[in-house]
């Protein structure tokens, strides 16, 4: 369990806002170079969310997760990578489609500010 001051702070520098939060946060050896050390980080949401797909403003229930990373700016000296759970959701029309992270870029494996 993180440490709810130290969740907070990761919290505003990472720009997540309800219904996400940090769920965890490790400081592990690279798996390309193991004599270094890289951050990585754990986003969730409540359960029970519902998510806004496209400009409708129709919120939809979950109807699977599919669990993505995205590369981070370094902290201080360390990669970052952060992993989530993203929601997918089922439209009226069947169709089942993957919801837009607020830290994500549409279709990359980097987080806006990269």
């Amino acid at each position: 369990m993180i440490d709810p001051h130290f969740q907070q702070v990761f919290s505003m520098a990472l720009g997540i806002r309800e219904p996400w939060f940090i769920k965890s946060l490790e400081m592990a050896p690279s798996s390309k170079n193991p004599e270094r050390l890289e951050m990585r980080i754990e986003i969730d949401f409540k359960e029970g969310t519902m998510f806004q797909y496209g400009d409708s403003g129709v919120c939809y229930p979950v109807y699977d997760t599919r669990e993505r990373t995205w590369r981070h700016l370094n902290f201080f000296q360390y990669r970052c990578y952060i992993t989530a759970r993203v929601p997918r959701v089922k439209l009226p029309d069947g169709k089942v489609k993957t919801v837009d992270v607020p830290w994500g870029r549409d279709g990359s494996g980097f987080i806006l500010m990269m």
